[in-house]
Formats: structure tokens, C-alpha cells, sequence
């Protein structure tokens, strides 16, 4: 009997972090205490939703019939009274007889064979409970007390696991906010290990990737389009994985004339732990600063924040990434005094009187990107996991992580 009861603990905590195995959880309980099937879910306390239940020998499509007709049943009633941890039978509070008069037992536990039921709650939160029933047929009979002792000492194990997978998915939504999120920002976010492989992505960075002219993914692995500035990164993100600050450097673009500059830092904090627990040792963080790309981004906000009329939100722009008042004009085919007149205009909206504020007031304008349609390289950050190899375009390596399921591009 041991030897079973620590087999059953070592299933009811292999759920924490694997779903799957909370069949046989049931399938082990239904055994030990003489059921023949069996279901674990959540009851909310409040209208809404209801989560779908773990069955175990149980047809899924009566389940419809309960959620719309039967929620409120006879054995629910009495179960969500029974203090956590205490299991009863059904047929200590309710006899077959009256059941089988009801629209319950006829829609409900005659379809599924059942005529008796083993009530327990597992954990009783302010949001819901969390319940489990295991039931048998006519020619079993009802539960005995020695059948309910049973399950006694495997109870406070199942309670705790529940509650640690609960606490990982808790935190595992928290993880996917904060990623999302971060596919709205204009600088480009990536996540390395220690042999340069792509961890997460956010959209900016992806964007970059994509355009191949200063990194490149190949099977899985980011690299600079020129093999001197991948040594230096190599070394920046080993360095960061060991401790280290990180460093910086500008990545040359041969077709464009202003670089993109990458920082390197240590991941620290509940992400880099979160990464660890799925065995990542060590990754660095890696943000792309691309001007270029999202200058279109930059104007549009500057003319929203400063009520700039079209022409000064470029005179701004170009002013501010160190352009001369003649290069600007030039590049704009106005006169150098038509520039001037415009820089005055920008200077009075900004409050500021140098190029160097403008730049640095600019630069705080680009941190979000502007919404616009769906990237051509697909939705979505995460990309834990391996990756697909390196093809000539279109989805490679669908990995998950949590509920969600992204992609990376392959470039």
C-alpha cells in the first residue's frame, strides 16, 4: 500500500507542470477508493466562464448538458458545504432513489452510468472552488467510510499541486503581458544564450532580422551580416551571461547611412529565472536601436506630441540625427533660410533651444511603435525554444510556451 501511495504523490505532482498527467491522477484515485470514473475542475463563485474539467472514463459531450442545465444540482449543493480536504458520499445526503427522479440523473449521471458519487473539495479559494467527484454504478453501491479514509492522505498533496499549478499559470500570464507588451516598442528586443541562440524576439527585432542587412538568423542562431561585429557581440553576450555589464556596439548597414546600435545587458529578475526553470543557464538581453527603420514612427509621434505641422516634424528628424541646417535643406529641397524659419517654429512648440535637446527629446518620442497591419513575418515574441532552420521564406519552428502558441520567421 506504500509503495502505491508514493506512486500516486509522485502523479498528483508530475501535474504541476504537465497537465496530461491529471488523468491518471484520477484514474489512481478512482482506483484506490473503488470508482469507475471520475472528474476534477473549477467551480467560479462568481457568473462567468467555466474552465473545462479533467474527465477520466467520462463521455466529454455530455458536459455541454451539465454546463447549461445542471450546474446547480442536487450533489453540487451539498458538495461546496463539505469543508475542504473532507470527502462524502453522495448517498449521505441524497439517496439514489431521489436522484434518479430528477432531470439530473436522466441528462446527466445515467448517460455517464453513474449512480454514486465520492464529493471532495480539493481547495476552497475566494474565486472558486476546486472539486472532485468519482462515482460508480448501481452495482457497486454507494461509497463506504472506509473507501472515503482512503483518499485521506493523498488529498493534501493533490491540494497543494493544484495550487502550485495554479501559481505557474498565474505567472506564466503575468510572463506573456509583459512580452507582449513589449512588441510595442520601437526598439528591438532580443533574448540570447550563450551560443547566440534566439530565445525571444519582440516585432522591432524580428523587422531587423528579416531585412538580413545586419543580422542574420540561421538555424536558430542571431549573427552579424559582417563577421568582426558578430566576434564582438559573441564576446558581449558571453561576457553578460557571466557577470559581466554587457557593452555596446553600432552595427554597419552598407545601405544606409546611419548604423544600428545594440546594448548588450545580463538578464536578470524573475524572467531569467523563469528561463532557468526551463533550462536556459544564462542569456543575455540584447536592444536594437534602428533610426532608420522607424523614422516614419518617430515623425508621426513628434507631430502628435508638439503639434508640428508635416514639414517641421522633418526638419525635427533630420536636425536632430545630426544633419546640418544645409544637409536638411537639401534633403528636403527647401532653402537653408526656409530650414531655419522652420527650426525656430520647432524649437518655440519643444521648449528647447539646441539640437542636442531636440535629439534627445526625439529620442523619447520613438519609444513606441505606431499600430500598423500585421508584420509579413507573422505575429507574436516568443520564440522559446529550438528553432526551425534556415529556408527560403514563409513559418519555421511553431514552438509554445504557456497557453500560446508563436512562431519565427526564418530569413
Amino acid at each position: 500500500m506504500q509503495r502505491d501511495t508514493d506512486f500516486l504523490i509522485r502523479q498528483i505532482y508530475d501535474a504541476v507542470d504537465d497537465v496530461d498527467a491529471l488523468p491518471d491522477v484520477l484514474s489512481g484515485l478512482c482506483e484506490r477508493i473503488g470508482g469507475e470514473n471520475g472528474m476534477l475542475g473549477i467551480l467560479m463563485k462568481a457568473p462567468g466562464s467555466l474552465p473545462s474539467p479533467v474527465l477520466f472514463r467520462l463521455d466529454p459531450a455530455v458536459m455541454q448538458t451539465l454546463k447549461a442545465r445542471h450546474l446547480n444540482n442536487v450533489w453540487r449543493r451539498h458538495m461546496v458545504a463539505l469543508p475542504v480536504g473532507s470527502p462524502a458520499a453522495s448517498d449521505s445526503f441524497v439517496s439514489f432513489d431521489q436522484v434518479r427522479r430528477t432531470d439530473f440523473y436522466s441528462e446527466i449521471l445515467e448517460p455517464w452510468g453513474i449512480a454514486h458519487g465520492a464529493l471532495f473539495v480539493v481547495d476552497d479559494t475566494p474565486k472558486f472552488h476546486v472539486l472532485m467527484t468519482i462515482h460508480r454504478s448501481t452495482m457497486r453501491g454507494p461509497f463506504t467510510s472506509t473507501e472515503l479514509e482512503a483518499s485521506q492522505e493523498l488529498l493534501p498533496h493533490l491540494r497543494r499541486a493544484m495550487q502550485l499549478r495554479f501559481l505557474l499559470e498565474r505567472n506564466s500570464e503575468h510572463e506573456k503581458l509583459a512580452l507582449e507588451a513589449l512588441d510595442q516598442l520601437a526598439v528591438g528586443v532580443l533574448i540570447l544564450d550563450s551560443q547566440s541562440r534566439v530565445l525571444f524576439a519582440n516585432m522591432a527585432a524580428r523587422e531587423i532580422v528579416a531585412a538580413r542587412d545586419v543580422l542574420v538568423l540561421t538555424d536558430g542562431t542571431v549573427r552579424c551580416r559582417q563577421r568582426e561585429q558578430s566576434d564582438v557581440l559573441r564576446r558581449l553576450v558571453g561576457s553578460a551571461i557571466a557577470g559581466g555589464p554587457g557593452g555596446s556596439l553600432l552595427l554597419s548597414v552598407s545601405s544606409r547611412r546611419l548604423p544600428v546600435s545594440a546594448l548588450v545587458t545580463p538578464l536578470v529578475g524573475t524572467l531569467a529565472v523563469s528561463l532557468a526553470a526551463q533550462g536556459v543557464q544564462g542569456a543575455a538581453a540584447v536592444f536594437l536601436s534602428d533610426p532608420e527603420r522607424h523614422a516614419a514612427t518617430l515623425i508621426e509621434h513628434v507631430r502628435d506630441l508638439y503639434k508640428l505641422s508635416p514639414t517641421e516634424a522633418r526638419v525635427a528628424w533630420l536636425i536632430a540625427r545630426s544633419d546640418s541646417i544645409r544637409d536638411a535643406a537639401k534633403s528636403m529641397g527647401l532653402a537653408p533660410e526656409t530650414v531655419r524659419t522652420h527650426l525656430k517654429h520647432i524649437y518655440a512648440k519643444t521648449g528647447v533651444n539646441r539640437q542636442s535637446a531636440l535629439a534627445y527629446l526625439l529620442g523619447a518620442a520613438a519609444v513606441a511603435r505606431v499600430p500598423q497591419a500585421p508584420s509579413p513575418i507573422g505575429d507574436g515574441a516568443v520564440l522559446i525554444g529550438e528553432l526551425g532552420s534556415q529556408s527560403s521564406g514563409g513559418m519555421k519552428g511553431s514552438v509554445t510556451w504557456g497557453s500560446c502558441c508563436l512562431y519565427v520567421a526564418s530569413p
